[in-house]
């Protein structure tokens, strides 16, 4: 099967084709624009230097939050658009599992951070070793100060709320280690390979039940209700 795995929870933008188990294309875009001017066009290139058809595409994955609410409204929609097109079948796959998903294969704790603005990290922890990502903590949404004191002393760090506080959880443990540069973007490689699983098992996601995991309320809500 054709797989098309899409990411555009953060400011960085990804999609990844497979056929079957292969990797045959990736793209990552980290210049921060609006994804919606070009995640279209990433995916034409990737269709077109793999000479693929829209028609060829049998399954369709996507990070379904947490993350930027523009930014996972627009990835999925456009997977919900490109999937009712094809006929293709759908996965929703989380944003903090697919940051965690290259250490998956390390026995140790993972830590894997967003950015949530307003002074927050959505943040969860990990167990590696088996080669997918083990929950140990649910999602959650914290201040970076309430996050460090639940670190365990050998963690290693991931992702953009892990860069931007990174004096905050050092100064919790200078045992923390934090993931090397080039591994703070969410790729949609990972995305792909943690669908594939579910795809194997025929768990698939209803087309009208993929929707985003927000976690944190919409500015909307929290206008009409006036608190978070």
């Amino acid at each position: 099967m054709n797989l098309l795995a899409v990411d555009t929870s953060t400011t960085s933008c990804s999609v990844a084709l497979f056929k079957g188990d292969r990797l045959l294309a990736e793209e990552v875009y980290t210049a921060g624009k609006t994804h919606s001017r070009h995640l279209l066009s990433i995916i034409h290139r990737i269709l077109n230097g793999c000479r693929c058809e829209p028609k060829d595409i049998g399954g369709m994955a996507v990070t379904r939050g947490p993350g930027t609410f523009t930014g996972l409204r627009i990835g999925i929609s456009t997977v919900k658009g490109f999937a009712a097109a094809t006929q293709a079948q759908v996965v929703g796959v989380s944003s903090l599992t697919a940051l965690a998903f290259p250490f998956s294969l390390m026995e140790c704790t993972v830590v894997a951070m967003i950015d949530a603005r307003r002074g927050e990290v959505y943040h969860a922890q990990y167990r590696g070793g088996w080669g997918t990502p083990e929950p140990a903590t649910p999602v959650a949404l914290g201040a970076p100060e309430a996050v460090a004191a639940t670190l365990p002393e050998d963690a290693i760090l991931i992702g953009s709320g892990a860069l931007l506080y990174r004096d905050v959880f050092e100064a919790r443990c200078s045992r923390i280690r934090f993931a090397d540069a080039t591994q703070h973007v969410i790729r949609a490689a990972s995305v792909g390979m943690l669908a594939r699983a579910r795809f194997n098992r025929q768990d698939v996601d209803p087309l009208d039940a993929l929707i985003p995991e927000y976690i944190r309320k919409s500015d909307a809500q929290i206008q009409r209700t006036g608190n978070y």
